[in-house]
């Protein structure tokens, strides 16, 4: 039943994401580059089309919590792990970055939030990835897993350190974490 086959769910929030990643930026101010700005930027306060990021953000999210309580039975760290980041995307929903542009009025306190948020994301990740190395049942020759970890440490800092390129880096690890996570949720070969 597609309902509850956990790989299809995941799958599904992937697939929304990514249309809110490639059909966001046609909505969004002229000012929005994503190669220059990250997908929390795309959804910033009070920018036109940020709801459509959002929308992708809550069906990433959903979608991969929910797939991970259902397969929670397999590898059950790494599903705990992949709920938390689930439920950290739906939470960078709910609590928006600061606007873009500087004309528009922004609530901090709402930017440091999903800045929480963010990091709740990444750290989650990154514990999926651990766990898939070092919790029992886990193997220490995985290089998605490994790659992961590389991932979530490295480019968080190449962001930082080359800002005009920090949304397609941002990208990448996004993308980066949809095959990891398309990985985790496909079917064990016999």
């Amino acid at each position: 039943m597609a309902l509850r086959n956990p790989l299809l769910i995941a799958f599904a929030g992937i697939a929304v994401i990514l249309a809110a990643m490639l059909v966001g930026p046609v909505f969004s101010p002229p000012e929005f580059s994503w190669v220059r700005h990250s997908t929390s930027e795309q959804a910033g306060q009070l920018l036109a089309g940020a709801w459509i990021m959002r929308a992708g953000f809550v069906a990433f999210g959903a979608g991969t919590a929910l797939a991970a309580m259902l397969d929670l039975d397999r590898r059950p760290l790494v599903k705990i792990a992949l709920a938390v980041f689930g439920l950290g995307m739906i939470a960078t929903a709910v609590w928006s970055n600061a606007p873009i542009l500087p004309e528009l009025p922004a609530d901090m306190h709402e930017d440091w939030l999903h800045s929480v948020a963010s990091g709740v994301v990444g750290t989650a990740f990154a514990a999926s990835c651990a766990a898939r190395l070092f919790a029992p049942g886990g193997n220490r020759s995985d290089v998605l897993a490994w790659g992961g970890l590389a991932v979530s440490i490295a480019l968080p800092a190449a962001m930082g350190a080359w800002p005009e390129i920090r949304g397609l880096l941002q990208r990448a690890m996004f993308t980066y974490s949809f095959v990891f996570i398309l990985r985790e949720f496909a079917p064990t070969r016999s």
